[in-house]
C-alpha cells in the first residue's frame, strides 16, 4: 500500500472575518510555507487549495518573494490552479465557471505551467455546496479528465472513487473525499495516535484505506486556513518507514498519476446535489437573497449586453482591460462562501462594492457600445435584442428603431382578493406566507411546533394587492405585456422584524411529484425531497437558475433563487431574516457548520425588491427562451437620426441556446448550448455546425 500526502490549507478568501483579515494570515501562512520549502528535507509540496487567487494575493504583499514563488510553481512544489476561485457552482452562472476556469489556467501558464509537473490536473472543489450536472463536461472543454469532491454526493457511492458523467457523456473519474479534506490533518501532531481527537499516521490510514478500491492511497494533510507545523512531516516520514506501506509527501497531481483509474468504478450521471455523508447545507441559497438577485442582474448585464455589443458594434474596440476587472470582481464574488451569503456582515459590503464597480463598469460599455450603434440609425427608440431568436419585431442580436409610442407597455392584471390570497385574471392563486427561523445563515429550522403563518390581512390596492404579517408587509403588482404569455410581479418587501423566513407560493393547476428547474447549461429534473442522513435532514428546498416548473406552472426570476414544491402550490423564498453565520447545533442540522459569529445584517431589515413572472401551461422546452423573454429586456436607447436604416442584425444565431459572444485575441467567439437529447444544426455568422445531445460548443464564425 502507497500514500501520497498532500499538505494543504483550505483557504476561504473571506468569511467569518474579511478579506483584510485574512489576507494577512495567509501572508504568515505562505511565509512559514515558503521558508519550510527552502529548509526541511521532508516538507516538498504545498496545495495551494485549487486556486490561483491565493498566490495573487500573497504577491500582493510579498512581491520580492515573486522569484522564488516561481521557482517553486515550477520544480512543481507549489500548486496553482486550475481555478482562480473556488466558486459556488449553483449560485453562477455556467460562462462564470468556464471564465473563472480560464483565469485560473492563464495564471497557472504565466509561471510557466500548462500542466502540472508529475501528473494531470483536477477539477478540486473540495467544499462547495453541490456541484452541477454540467461540471465534467466543463472540465473536459479544457482538457480536465479528473475531479476531486467533497459535498454533494449521493449514499450510493460508497467508495472514495466513482466516474461522474454529464448528460453529454463527458466523463472525469472523481476522487470523493468522504473522509474529509482535513483526515490527516493531524498525523504529525505529538498527541497523533495518544489523543483519539488527534488521528495518527495508521489511523488516517486505515480510514482512508476502508473506501478505496486502489493500492494508493489520497491521505490530505491540513485544514481550514491551517498552517504546516515546521518538523511534522519530517517526523511522520521517519515513523512511515516502520510501517508496512510506503509513504510519500507530494502533490495531488503526483497521487492522481500513481493511482491511476480503478478496475472498476461506480457511475453517476448528472448533479450531486445529496446530505449522504456531509452537510449540504441547502437554504445559503436564500441567505441574503438581494444579493443573489444582483449578481443574476450584473452576470445578464455583462453577458448579454455588455460583450456582446462590445464585440459586434462596427467601430467599437474590445474593451479588454476593463471587462477583465468586471471579471475579476464577479469571480471574487463567488468564492464560495462569500457567494453564499453566510459570512460576516464586513465581507457582506466588500460583495457589495464589488458588484457596484462591476455595474459602473457593465453599464458603461452598453451605454458607448449602444450609443455608436444608434449613430447611423434613423431617429426614433433604437431598440436591441439579446437574444438569438426574434422579439417584438427585432431580430436576433440585432436592433429596430421604432416610435416611442409603438413601444407596447405592461399593461395591469386585475388581482381579486380572497380568503387571505390572490387571484390572478388568469384563475392562478398567489399565496404568501411567514414562518419563525431558529436557524442561521447556513440552515432553517423551523422552532419545535412552529408553523407557517398565514398574513394576518390581505387588501387590494390601487394596483395590486398588500399582504400583512407582525413587522413585514409585502406589496404585489401583476401585469402583462402585449404578446407574452407569462404575468409579471413585481413585488416589495418591508421587514421589521428578525428571525423569520417569507415565501411567495404558486398555486399549481395539478398536484406536482416533482420538479424541473435551470441550471447551467441544463434543465435538470428533481425529486420533492434531496436525500439527507443523520446530520443534516433531506431538504425540501432547492436552487432555480432563472426559472422553475412544477405541476404545469412556470415560475420565472432574475438571479438564483430558493425554491421548495409542496403539493399544489410552488414556493419562492423571498426573505431569510437571521443573524448568525452558524449556530453549534440545530434539529435539522445537528452539527457544527461554522462559528457562532453574529451577523446582524444577515436579518434584511428595510425594503427589499423582486421580479418574478408566472407562465401557465409551460413545458420544459420553453424555460429557457421565456426565461431571456422576462428577465433579458430589449435595449433602448434613443436615436438622433445620423443615418436612414430601420434596423439591422450583428449576427445570426440560430439553433441552440447562447451562452456568450466575445472577441478573443481579435477572433469573435460564440459559445452555445443544446438542452436536447437531440443533436442541433446550428447556424453562427454564415456557417454551419452541429451540436450534440445536451453539448456545450464554442464556435468561431466565419464573419469575425
Amino acid at each position: 500500500m502507497k500514500a501520497v500526502l498532500v499538505p494543504h490549507s483550505h483557504w476561504d478568501r473571506e468569511w467569518y472575518e474579511p478579506f483584510a483579515v485574512f489576507k494577512l494570515r495567509l501572508r504568515d501562512t505562505l511565509d512559514s510555507v515558503l521558508d519550510l520549502l527552502g529548509s526541511e528535507t521532508g516538507f516538498t509540496h504545498f496545495h495551494l487549495d485549487g486556486q490561483s487567487v491565493m498566490l495573487e494575493d500573497y504577491l500582493g504583499m510579498r512581491p520580492e518573494r515573486a522569484e522564488e514563488v516561481a521557482g517553486h510553481v515550477r520544480a512543481g512544489r507549489l500548486s496553482i490552479g486550475p481555478f482562480y476561485t473556488l466558486s459556488d457552482e449553483f449560485l453562477v452562472s455556467g460562462e462564470g465557471i468556464i471564465r473563472n476556469l480560464e483565469k485560473g489556467l492563464e495564471q497557472a501558464a504565466a509561471y510557466g505551467i500548462d500542466t502540472p509537473v508529475d501528473g494531470p490536473w483536477a477539477g478540486y472543489m473540495p467544499d462547495q455546496f453541490g456541484h452541477i450536472g454540467q461540471f465534467p463536461q466543463i472540465l473536459r472543454m479544457f482538457g480536465i479528465e479528473r475531479a476531486v469532491i467533497l459535498r454533494g454526493a449521493p449514499a450510493s457511492l460508497h467508495r472514495s472513487e466513482f466516474v461522474w458523467r454529464s448528460p453529454n457523456g463527458s466523463e472525469v473519474l472523481t476522487d470523493y473525499l468522504i473522509n474529509g479534506y482535513y483526515v490527516g490533518a493531524d498525523v504529525g501532531h505529538p498527541k497523533a495516535g495518544i489523543d483519539p481527537d488527534y488521528l495518527s499516521l495508521d489511523q488516517a490510514m486505515e480510514r482512508v484505506a476502508s473506501v478505496s478500491d486502489r493500492d494508493v492511497l489520497l491521505l490530505p494533510v491540513g485544514a481550514d486556513h491551517s498552517t504546516p507545523v515546521p518538523g511534522s512531516f519530517d517526523r511522520v516520514l521517519e515513523l512511515a518507514q516502520h510501517a508496512p506501506y510506503d509513504v510519500e509527501v507530494g502533490s495531488l497531481a503526483r497521487f492522481l498519476e500513481l493511482a491511476g483509474r480503478p478496475s472498476e468504478a461506480q457511475v453517476w450521471t448528472g448533479e450531486l446535489r445529496a446530505a449522504s455523508t456531509w452537510v449540504l447545507l441547502p437554504n445559503t441559497v436564500a441567505s441574503r437573497a438581494y444579493q443573489k438577485r444582483r449578481r443574476g442582474l450584473l452576470e445578464s448585464r455583462l453577458e448579454r449586453y455588455a460583450e456582446p455589443l462590445s464585440a459586434l458594434v462596427p467601430g467599437v474596440p474590445w474593451p479588454a482591460e476593463r471587462l477583465a476587472v468586471a471579471w475579476r470582481d464577479m469571480m471574487l464574488n463567488a468564492g464560495h462562501d462569500c457567494a453564499y451569503g453566510a459570512a460576516a456582515d464586513a465581507v457582506a459590503h466588500d460583495v457589495d462594492a464589488r458588484f457596484d464597480a462591476v455595474e459602473g463598469i457593465t453599464e458603461g460599455l452598453i451605454f458607448e457600445a449602444a450609443t455608436a450603434l444608434a449613430a447611423d440609425a434613423a431617429p426614433g427608440v433604437l431598440r436591441w435584442n439579446p437574444s438569438p431568436f426574434e422579439r417584438e419585431g427585432v431580430p436576433g442580436l440585432g436592433w429596430g428603431v421604432v416610435a416611442r409610442d409603438e413601444i407596447p407597455l405592461a399593461e395591469p392584471v386585475v388581482l381579486t382578493v380572497v380568503d387571505g390570497h390572490v387571484v390572478l385574471d388568469d384563475g392562478t392563486a398567489l399565496f404568501v406566507t411567514d414562518e419563525d427561523d431558529d436557524g442561521d445563515l447556513f440552515t432553517f429550522c423551523a422552532p419545535e411546533g412552529g408553523t407557517p403563518r398565514q398574513p394576518t390581512g390581505v387588501t387590494s390596492t390601487a394596483t395590486g394587492a398588500r399582504f400583512q404579517f407582525d413587522g413585514v408587509a409585502l406589496e404585489l403588482d401583476a401585469a402583462r405585456r402585449e404578446g407574452e404569455r407569462f404575468i409579471r410581479l413585481s413585488v416589495r418587501v418591508d421587514n421589521r422584524r428578525d428571525d423569520h423566513r417569507l415565501r411567495l407560493w404558486v398555486g399549481l393547476g395539478e398536484t406536482a411529484t416533482g420538479s424541473v428547474a435551470l441550471s447551467p447549461y441544463e434543465i435538470v429534473e428533481r425529486p420533492l425531497v434531496g436525500e439527507g442522513f443523520a446530520s443534516e435532514i433531506g431538504s425540501p428546498t432547492w436552487p432555480a437558475r432563472g426559472a422553475v416548473l412544477a405541476g404545469g406552472t412556470a415560475l420565472l426570476t432574475e438571479g438564483v433563487v430558493e425554491y421548495e414544491v409542496d403539493g399544489d402550490r410552488l414556493g419562492v423564498t423571498l426573505l431569510r431574516s437571521v443573524g448568525v453565520i452558524a449556530k453549534p447545533m440545530l434539529a435539522t442540522r445537528p452539527i457544527w457548520a461554522g462559528p457562532s459569529v453574529p451577523a446582524p445584517e444577515g436579518q434584511c431589515r428595510g425594503e427589499s425588491r423582486y421580479e418574478l413572472a408566472v407562465l401557465p401551461e409551460a413545458v420544459p422546452g420553453e424555460l429557457v427562451e421565456q426565461w431571456e423573454r422576462f428577465a433579458l429586456p430589449l435595449l433602448e436607447t434613443t436615436s438622433r437620426g445620423g443615418g436612414v436604416a430601420r434596423s439591422g442584425q450583428l449576427l445570426r444565431v440560430d439553433g441552440a441556446h447562447l451562452s456568450s459572444v466575445r472577441r478573443v485575441d481579435g477572433e469573435l467567439e460564440v459559445r452555445l448550448w443544446n438542452q436536447s437529447p437531440d443533436e442541433l444544426h446550428v447556424t453562427v455568422g454564415g456557417s454551419s455546425t452541429t451540436l450534440a445531445p445536451f453539448g456545450i460548443e464554442t464556435v468561431l464564425p466565419p464573419t469575425a
